[in-house]
């Protein structure tokens, strides 16, 4: 079964005769490990193995329950299917003082399109970095050109993106600090965030 991109937790409401219960049910989402903790007038209980589950009820008692797979599909494979994708994050690198992307980067961008066709309707927030090679006023004017640059490729494709948010940081938010003055390849960049 392919591996679980969506929420953590799916949290269903169960309508059972007289009395209401929940169920808790830890996913796998592909990535790391995660835990429930589920506090009862009874105490706490921990779920922390993926397709598990627990059922929660006016009682004071929980019992965690494995699901299988087959269990897993059959009950919440529908919905599972519905949810929607992971968000997803992009980093594209740029040549210094220029809008032109380098090569690697180049090649990602049909991942990139991939993962917004794959999420569409989606927004999409676009932020242009730069490194510490120029002025604050300049690096905040190249770092919204490269920003601009990948929302006109965006416009480009005629993708149906609901929301393209452009911002520009300049040299203020490194990914790797650096002195003034100093050319990081890795601090000129563009992120992406697709949701």
């Amino acid at each position: 079964m392919k591996q679980l991109y969506i929420f953590l937790i799916l949290l269903i409401a169960l309508s059972l005769s007289a009395c209401s219960t929940s169920r808790v049910v830890l996913l796998d989402n592909g990535k790391d490990a995660n835990a429930i903790i589920i506090k009862t007038k009874g105490g706490e209980v921990v779920l922390d193995k993926v397709n598990t589950y627990a059922d929660l009820s006016s009682s004071s008692t929980v019992e965690i329950k494995p699901l299988s797979s087959e269990e897993l599909e059959q009950t919440y494979g529908k919905l599972i299917a519905d949810a929607p994708k992971a968000p997803i994050h992009f980093l594209l690198y740029f040549e210094p003082n220029a809008i032109n992307l380098n090569v690697a980067s180049k090649m990602l961008l049909p991942k990139i399109e991939q993962a917004i066709n794959d999420r569409i309707p989606c927004d999409v927030n676009i932020i242009g970095h730069a490194d510490s090679t120029g002025s604050k006023e300049y690096n905040i004017n190249l770092s919204l050109k490269r920003a601009r640059q990948v929302r006109q490729w965006l416009y480009n494709l005629d993708l149906n993106i609901s929301t393209i948010i452009v911002e520009s940081y300049g040299e203020e938010d490194p990914l790797i600090p650096t002195a003034d003055g100093v050319p990081e390849p890795r601090n000129r960049r563009v992120e992406i965030l697709v949701r």
